[in-house]
């Protein structure tokens, strides 16, 4: 378990100030303790937004990971959507046709390394769907105002995770979230108290 002790400002920029659609850049410095032995280490404001993430992530694919559900990833530049909301109600609206729930689901943004196009990852656990080839079925082809959003099976999910673990964190704007995750998924972070859980939306 760890202790939060203090937080202090590292960059004389404020959040205002920082690049649009680019790497997020650190403006404080967060002091954490073990308990077990008192030692102390430090977490930027970045480094610590990507460990949230990451144990979003994580959790997912604890919850998820087994062969009792299959994944589907989404994927959609900001110029179709910047709401992932909006997908997300498309693509529950076409697995009720087929008697489908979606059992939980995470996302984050990134950027592209060749077009430097900005455009969210979104991972959908739902019941294993057993189906002959890798072809995937019409409901699940989806469209937002006659534009092609990518979707495809997960073959492999820890190599998935793996590969979106590694994803920086970039700044689109003051109080922009750049993950999410269902309400189901719910995780244990540092704290005061040792003992807190709460959600990391």
């Amino acid at each position: 378990m760890t202790e939060f002790i203090y937080k202090e400002r590292i960059s004389n920029i404020s959040s205002l100030q920082l690049d649009i659609n680019n790497i997020r850049r650190p403006l404080f410095e967060k002091t954490f303790r073990y308990s077990s032995n008192g030692q102390k280490f430090k977490l930027t404001d970045v480094q610590f937004m990507k460990y949230k993430r990451n144990l979003v992530l994580e959790r997912f694919n604890t919850m998820y990971g087994d062969v009792s559900y299959t994944w589907l990833e989404i994927g959609f530049d900001f110029s179709v959507n910047t709401r992932v909301s909006e997908i997300l109600f498309k693509l529950k609206r076409n697995l009720i046709k087929i008697g489908v729930p979606i059992n939980g689901f995470v996302w984050l943004i990134d950027k592209g390394d060749l077009y430097g196009n900005m455009h969210f990852h979104l991972l959908v656990a739902i019941p294993r769907l057993d189906l002959k080839g890798k072809t995937l079925p019409d409901c699940l082809k989806l469209k937002f105002k006659n534009k092609k959003i990518h979707s495809s099976f997960v073959i492999n999910k820890p190599k998935m995770i793996a590969y979106l673990l590694k994803k920086e964190i970039y700044f689109i704007g003051k109080r922009k979230r750049v993950y999410g995750k269902s309400r189901n998924i719910i995780t244990t972070e540092p704290n005061k108290n040792n003992s807190k859980t709460y959600y990391t939306n």
